[in-house]
């Protein structure tokens, strides 16, 4: 356990029951406003995927494949993990994509067991097509969230990435600049 989750623990451990239940009860609804962007944001590209014939995984396979960081190679062990599915069926989402023109495969020179996954420029062109219909669609339900229901999001996000306790960002969020009201 980290310190950062030592130190919560042990404040959690010492305020009041009452205080603890009050507190429980804003995380869970920063938790259920988090879920609900997540939730209404992949629907809103899984459905731009759909539209042009990928399955949500294929269009997640295909965008892990070019968002990997530019000089590196992505393996498909690798787009597994990423895709937290076993690398043999990472491997046939790869096969799909490739059929349709999507992706390349490459073996390693050094070792001709490791394969490589890169997309390919139809690839690319499909994937800012997707985008650009996804952003129109985030705009308008970005708007429909008020700025409470935002904040309370961020700092489930925050929390779920390990954002440190003494950062910039959790700075900002405990001294109001983006803190969430009580639920």
């Amino acid at each position: 356990m980290d310190d950062g989750a030592l130190r919560a623990y042990t404040t959690w451990s010492d305020i009041g029951a009452s205080q603890r239940e009050t507190e429980f009860r804003s995380y869970a609804f920063n938790i259920a406003e988090a879920r609900y962007v997540m939730r209404r944001v992949t629907r809103i590209i899984n459905e731009e995927a759909k539209k042009r014939g990928f399955d949500p995984l294929q269009h997640q396979a295909l965008l892990q494949t070019y968002g990997i960081r530019e000089g590196e190679q992505l393996t498909i062990s690798g787009l597994g993990e990423r895709l937290d599915v076993p690398a043999a069926f990472a491997s046939r989402l790869v096969r799909k994509l490739e059929s349709e023109g999507y992706v390349t495969r490459m073996h390693s020179e050094r070792d001709k067991r490791v394969t490589f996954v890169q997309a390919t420029d139809a690839g690319v062109r499909v994937l800012r097509d997707i985008d650009e219909q996804v952003h129109r669609h985030v705009a308008y339900f970005q708007h429909s969230l008020s700025e409470h229901q935002r904040i309370a999001a961020l700092s489930i996000f925050a929390f779920y990435v390990g954002i440190d306790a003494e950062s910039p960002i959790a700075e900002a969020l405990r001294d109001g600049r983006i803190q969430p009201e009580n639920a």
